[in-house]
């Protein structure tokens, strides 16, 4: 651990040009922030916050968004750190990570928050979020440089045991770049009428089951230059495929939908789905189990009358409850979708960050056993 002194060299730093508060007087655009609770998720090796940001036009103005910065401050309002992203640069600029920063007139789109990762050891109070719009037609500048993000750490009260025996890992989680992450709320929400109101896989995680070889499914040497990517034919030979789903943590079983199609041959059909008011069924066939009153695990793309539990049950941790297929919107891979949410709506209630417990991580030839751990894209563990 560092040693930690306070300093009398210098002045707290304020950064006060770079880092400006300034306030337009004319509003060419809407910042908002979803979800409306903001927390911080304690990872391994740092705090990430998991947030986005909705811009919205608010004239014709043909706009680039020129800056995006954020400065981090502790209780007292002094200056710990900060980030930014902008157009200078040789090659692409950052300002290209976030994707689009163009606004053509009166529209809206979403920017997934950029400064997603802080280290474990700053005191952060809150966050301020700087933007700048230039328009190019007139060369002028628009600013808005107060922006306050006060996130919070979600008290997690249900004790959770991993959902599948076995060597594990999480083939898609909800990391930056994950595409739980990237629900682009605003088009969802125009394309389903409303219906679909919160990303319920923000804290989403795809487990699957690794094999005695390591891999995710059976296959043979010859037929690894075939396999690149998820090219393949035959999702069953995924040793997720068929495996029994345990429930985290005892509760009340609340809902269950038992009778939904494997679509093995066919991809599930969103746009189908939406017309016909079908939306839930991307989930497939699924579990929804209360622990408590704030907190419900939700268990998607289990097989087709594999579940044995009834809603109303009474379930204790460890117990089965169903077995892994592929229904609902499973996308390329047999896997099973865990989340833990407010509600049993998973498409207007909000999910929350949690940890598992006792879980031990393999890391090469070496193994990590914790009280209780974040997973995230990528870990390795056997429960």
């Amino acid at each position: 651990m560092p040693r930690v002194k306070e300093s009398n060299q210098c002045k707290i730093p304020k950064l006060q040009g770079f880092l400006s508060n300034h306030e337009s007087d004319e509003k060419v655009v809407d910042i908002s922030m979803e979800p409306s609770s903001i927390y911080f998720e304690e990872a391994r090796d740092s705090l990430t916050l998991n947030f986005d940001f909705l811009i919205t036009g608010l004239t014709e103005k043909k706009l680039i968004i020129r800056f995006i910065k954020v400065a981090v401050y502790d209780q007292v309002d002094n200056l710990i750190t900060f980030r930014h992203l902008n157009h200078n640069g040789v090659g692409t600029p950052g300002i290209h990570t976030i994707g689009k920063y163009e606004i053509d007139g009166q529209e809206s789109f979403d920017i997934f928050n950029p400064f997603h990762r802080f280290p474990t050891d700053i005191p952060i109070s809150y966050l301020r979020y700087m933007f700048t719009f230039y328009e190019p037609e007139t060369k002028t500048e628009y600013y808005y440089g107060n922006i306050i993000i006060k996130p919070v750490f979600y008290r997690q009260k249900v004790k959770l045991s991993l959902p599948l025996k076995g060597t594990l890992t999480i083939l898609d989680g909800h990391d930056y770049y994950s595409h739980h992450r990237r629900f682009a709320m605003s088009i969802v929400r125009k394309v389903t009428n409303g219906k679909f109101s919160s990303n319920f896989s923000r804290y989403g995680l795809d487990f699957t089951i690794l094999g005695a070889d390591g891999n995710t499914r059976k296959m043979k040497p010859s037929q690894f230059p075939d396999n690149y990517d998820f090219h393949f034919d035959d999702v069953t030979t995924f040793y997720t495929h068929g495996a029994d789903v345990f429930a985290p943590a005892d509760g009340e079983v609340m809902e269950v939908v038992n009778n939904l199609e494997d679509l093995y041959e066919t991809p599930f059909n969103m746009d189908k789905a939406i017309a016909e008011d079908r939306i839930q069924e991307i989930a497939g066939n699924y579990v929804i189990i209360k622990h408590n009153e704030e907190e419900y695990s939700h268990l998607f793309h289990l097989e087709q009358d594999s579940i044995v539990v009834s809603q109303g049950d009474g379930v204790t941790r460890g117990q089965k409850i169903g077995k892994i297929g592929f229904s609902g919107a499973s996308t390329t891979y047999s896997h099973l979708h865990y989340q833990l949410m407010n509600g049993i709506n998973f498409l207007s209630d909000n999910p929350v960050p949690f940890k598992f417990s006792n879980i031990t991580l393999l890391c090469g030839k070496f193994e990590k056993d914790y009280e209780e751990l974040s997973l995230d894209t990528g870990d390795i563990m056997r429960s």
